[in-house]
């Protein structure tokens, strides 16, 4: 008979490896995500995290404690490759996300050919330039 732990063990073992073929609530986790959906999703935790009592950030020199956290989303930022509508509160996954969809960082390129949008709602989302131009913008500080 086979020992209370070594049962615990291996179950949680087994439940570990059908957790990793799982798919992931959350689209376009997957091998082939842009870079950008993935730059702009640092982003968003790079907001969450940089937020204060006083407020969530309001330029890049706010972000500048976390670049070694986020590499990728600050970088971006910083060379200009996405635009932030500073003063943006980025909801998380504990935060009633709810499905407002108000554009609170974008890629550069977006108003002219279209790209990647960040929303408030966490989410990363395509948009041409005409769904850009129609779509709600946080206000900025």
């Amino acid at each position: 008979m086979a020992s209370p732990r070594f049962v615990t063990v291996t179950m949680f073992a087994v439940g570990l490896s059908g957790a990793a073929g799982c798919s992931s609530s959350r689209p376009g986790q997957g091998e082939d995500v842009p870079p950008m959906v993935l730059n702009l999703r640092e982003v968003a935790d790079l907001l969450r995290s940089a937020g204060s009592p006083k407020g969530p950030p309001t330029r890049v020199a706010d972000l500048a404690q976390l670049r070694s956290i986020y590499p990728a989303g600050y970088e971006a930022v910083k060379s200009g490759d996405i635009v932030i509508l500073w003063g943006a509160t980025i909801r998380g996954e504990g935060d009633e996300r709810g499905n407002d969809e108000v554009v609170a960082a974008y890629e550069k390129s977006v108003p002219t050919v279209g790209g990647y949008v960040l929303l408030t709602n966490g989410d990363v989302k395509q948009m041409t330039p005409d769904e850009f131009k129609a779509a709600p913008k946080a206000t900025t500080r």
